[in-house]
């Protein structure tokens, strides 16, 4: 392993999102900047996603799933297209041409009314998303040396990426009207544009990312240490599983709700509810990991508790209980997980020993990308085929047993682990 791909080796100033004499008020300004910067990001995805589904079933029947499908998967894998092009390129232009493209994508996206339109401009919404989303990350993972400030820093920007998810299924309700779409993505677009602009405030223009140490997004001896490591092999299929799991929020779920829960403002709150946990949960949930991390605890432990709490939701959502109050109980579990999967999940990988960061990150969105694409995919075709015929139930049972099967060995096989990392 190299130098530069150690857990415990310190980001190399040149390239780091801070400059060699960086103290507690540039750090600072980082911080609030791309706070805010993902709050606007996150608001207008968080605006798009609870009419996505139905907009795309509306514009062609069956259109859901696979149009789902496109923008998951171009969000997470996009970059990886362009890996070679990202590898020393400056941050601030990448992150904005990757709003830009978010903004184009979705700002377009009520004026495609044939079957074909919608998808390009959501692979296009998709692909700048995705750029968005791995420089952000290498540049937190480049800015801060240790596992728990990186936890800490994933933890401040969750706050503010759940604080726009609540506002956005709110926005959302306000601004589609009688069907008419325009408006609601008009905001969408202009979200991003906002959070493009709002960049040049704290990242400075200069700033490039790290050389990857190999030509392909993820390479051979990555992908070999990914499944030969046990923390990493596990940290890999847990993701998989949790992502595969949490998509249902926003494609089964979303319709089950619409076809059993008249009130618009109750679907909007249900929506908003995982968010508005993870504004009052996230702190303390993150105080909690810290010292847990600092006893010997492996965050690896907290992606499965995480994982678990999903399967838990889907078991209920099949259990029989009637469509509301099944919702409720399942979104309650999702909101009390949820502060132990995503910012974790970023923490694990960038400490797994393997690769360099960008590698490591790449891996990241394979594995996030997959489970979510198939899990949105499946959500917005398979269960509603399911649900149509009477028989949603079933894919629910299926979904929490699987969870519950494949998870626990996973946490056992890692706990178990002689001279597993502590911090990282």
């Amino acid at each position: 392993m190299s130098e530069e791909s150690s857990p415990d080796h310190a980001p190399n100033p040149s390239r780091s999102g801070l400059p060699p004499e960086a103290g507690p008020q540039q750090h600072a300004r980082l911080t609030s900047v791309l706070s805010a910067h993902h709050l606007l990001v996150s608001l207008g995805l968080y605006t798009a996603m609870p009419v996505l589904a139905l907009m795309l079933g509306r514009k062609a029947s069956g259109a859901a799933g696979p149009g789902l499908f496109c923008y998951t998967a171009s969000a997470g894998l996009g970059a990886l297209l362009v890996s070679r092009w990202l590898s020393r390129r400056r941050y601030l232009p990448t992150m904005i041409a990757g709003t830009s493209l978010a903004a184009a994508g979705f700002g377009l996206l009520p004026y495609a009314d044939d079957s074909i339109g919608p998808l390009v401009l959501l692979l296009t919404a998709g692909f700048g998303m995705s750029l968005h989303a791995m420089s952000s990350r290498v540049l937190v993972a480049e800015s801060v040396a240790d596992g728990i400030g990186r936890q800490r820093f994933y933890s401040v920007l969750m706050v503010a990426i759940n604080v726009a998810a609540t506002i956005g299924p709110f926005v959302a309700m306000a601004a589609y009207r009688g069907g008419d779409t325009r408006p609601l993505f008009a905001v969408v677009a202009g979200c991003y544009l906002l959070a493009g602009a709002s960049l040049t405030l704290g990242v400075r223009p200069g700033l490039r990312m790290p050389a990857a140490e190999t030509r392909w997004p993820v390479g051979r001896a990555t992908i070999r240490a990914a499944l030969c490591e046990p923390t990493a092999r596990a940290t890999v299929l847990a993701t998989l599983v949790g992502t595969f799991l949490y998509a249902q929020l926003s494609s089964a779920i979303v319709l089950l709700m619409a076809d059993e829960i008249a009130s618009a403002p109750m679907r909007a709150a249900l929506l908003a509810a995982p968010a508005v946990g993870i504004v009052l949960l996230q702190t303390p949930a993150t105080a909690v990991m810290t010292r847990l991390m600092g006893r010997g605890v492996p965050m690896f432990v907290f992606i499965c508790v995480a994982c678990l709490g999903f399967g838990g939701a889907m078991l209920v959502l099949g259990s029989g209980l009637p469509a509301a109050a099944a919702v409720v109980t399942a979104i309650a579990l999702f909101t009390l997980a949820e502060p132990f999967f995503h910012s974790p999940v970023s923490t694990a990988f960038a400490g797994l020993p393997v690769g360099s960061r960008l590698e490591v990150f790449n891996l990241r969105q394979v594995c996030w990308t997959t489970g979510e694409a198939l899990g949105a995919l499946c959500g917005g075709a398979l269960f509603l085929l399911l649900h149509r015929n009477g028989q949603g139930h079933l894919y629910w049972l299926a979904l929490g047993s699987c969870a519950t099967v494949t998870v626990p060995p996973l946490l056992l096989a890692v706990v178990a682990l002689p001279g597993r990392p502590v911090a990282e």
